[in-house]
């Protein structure tokens, strides 16, 4: 009877410590997300991600810090798992080249079946681009060029298809009021 005994208690004990795991996990996992901080981005305010380029988020947009140098002038941002990543560099090409440049990018990403012609696009502020859009396996997405005073932007948004077509109305005007000035 004694080890009858030993075993229920070294159930209880086990079953205590199983409990409060759980607690443990229920309450401190939400606290922990808490503290952390939001990095959801105005929709209405440009967001500067280099010296003279700037964009207005698309709504519900957050941040992804790991992937965002504004000094390196690369910003990513995440629209409810879509990926949308902009980038500013020094180009003394044309906005052909650019596009080109790109578009061999997008080509070598593995899964990706077709690209479509360049189409000509022109931001809010008159900035004249091309975009393409692009199918791979389980996602879809599209890049966007502009280049103003030699300086090129690059736009590419990558996501499933059900993400990019939720989001795509709010992320296509996004990329419209993407904005370069001159540097002097």
């Amino acid at each position: 009877m004694a080890g009858a005994s030993s075993t229920w208690r070294r159930n209880l004990a086990g079953c205590l410590a199983v409990v409060a795991g759980v607690l443990a996990l229920s309450f401190g996992v939400p606290a922990i997300d808490d503290a952390l901080p939001d990095n959801t981005v105005s929709s209405t305010t440009p967001l500067e991600f280099a010296v003279n380029a700037s964009v207005v988020p698309p709504p519900d947009a957050s941040v992804v810090a790991g992937q965002t140098s504004p000094e390196q002038g690369v910003v990513t941002l995440d629209v409810d798992g879509v990926r949308y990543r902009l980038t500013a560099e020094s180009f003394p090409g044309t906005l052909q080249q650019l596009a080109d440049r790109i578009r061999a990018e997008v080509q070598n990403i593995s899964g990706v079946q077709a690209i479509s012609d360049d189409q000509q696009v022109t931001s809010n502020s008159g900035i004249p681009g091309l975009q393409a859009t692009f199918v791979a396996e389980n996602r879809t997405g599209w890049y966007t060029v502009y280049l103003f005073g030699g300086t090129g932007v690059t736009s590419v948004v990558d996501g499933n298809d059900a993400g990019v077509t939720a989001h795509r109305d709010a992320l296509e005007t996004s990329v419209r009021t993407v904005t370069i000035e001159q540097v002097a």
